[in-house]
């Protein structure tokens, strides 16, 4: 009886993390944007237990009240799948990339900023299952992103919610890959597109013109692990206001013009 405890709890421990990843949520954007010219550029290192992310943002208010952004993501998840019983062990990962581009407008508040963005974007993930089975699967997601951003002069707060269809237009399978993995992307391809909100935000620090934060986002869908995707992101980030750079190099520039004169 014994034996069999700590076989149970073994499996438990071992299956945790090895999940073959078809989708992941990249960072919640809310972007410190309040004028024409503001910018702000964006990298942070996510993840949770098994998997490893980054992410690349920048956004530029090039009109009054309008903003674009670009967004780069790779995510990368790894685990051998041990066999208990007999036969060999086979290290396998999940690699993934999303590039998107979106436009949205800003309107100042009274305690801060409101925005809406709308974008749209693709990617892959590739999902090996040793001994070079490999499943290539490539997706397009179209998002709607109302947030909210707040800041003083040391801190940041932003929150927002994505409402995003996913699909999965294409892609190539070796089926020498396990049957119940077969099955999940053949529904995938079935129920495609997805629809589903996903959460988040971001809490920081000011030290001009950086800023240190903790992001966080969370997809809100029953089935997700049905389907292979990963439920939520979090992970550290560090931003630069582009305005406030410029503005500090002018400033250097100014004080040592007049110590030359």
């Amino acid at each position: 009886m014994r034996t069999l405890l700590l076989l149970s709890i073994s499996l438990i421990f071992f299956g945790t993390g090895c999940v073959h990843y078809y989708y992941a949520p990249n960072s919640l954007q809310t972007p410190y944007i309040e004028k024409k010219g503001d910018g702000v550029v964006t990298a942070a290192i996510s993840g949770n237990p098994g998997t490893l992310n980054g992410d690349f943002h920048a956004s530029y208010s090039p009109i009054k009240q309008g903003t674009v952004m670009l967004n780069y993501f790779h995510t990368r998840n790894s685990f051998e799948n041990t066999n208990f019983f007999s036969g060999p062990t086979y290290v396998q990962s999940s690699v993934g990339y999303l590039i998107e581009a979106a436009v949205g407008g800003y309107r100042p508040i009274a305690f801060g900023t409101g925005a809406l963005y709308m974008g749209w974007g693709l990617g892959e993930m590739q999902n090996n299952y040793g001994i070079d089975r490999i499943a290539d699967i490539r997706l397009q997601r179209f998002f709607v992103q109302p947030t909210f951003t707040f800041k003083t002069d040391w801190f940041r707060l932003g929150m927002g919610m994505r409402l995003v269809r996913l699909s999965f237009p294409s892609g190539n399978i070796d089926y020498r890959i396990e049957p119940s993995d077969i099955q999940v992307i053949q529904n995938l391809d079935k129920n495609s597109p997805f629809w589903f909100p996903e959460f988040g935000g971001n809490l920081g620090f000011h030290f001009k013109p950086f800023t240190i934060s903790l992001n966080l986002v969370l997809l809100a869908s029953q089935s997700a692990s049905e389907y292979g995707f990963d439920s939520s992101n979090m992970g550290l980030g560090i931003s630069i206001e582009l305005q406030e750079l410029f503005k500090k190099k002018k400033i250097q520039k100014a004080i040592k013009g007049d110590k030359q004169y």
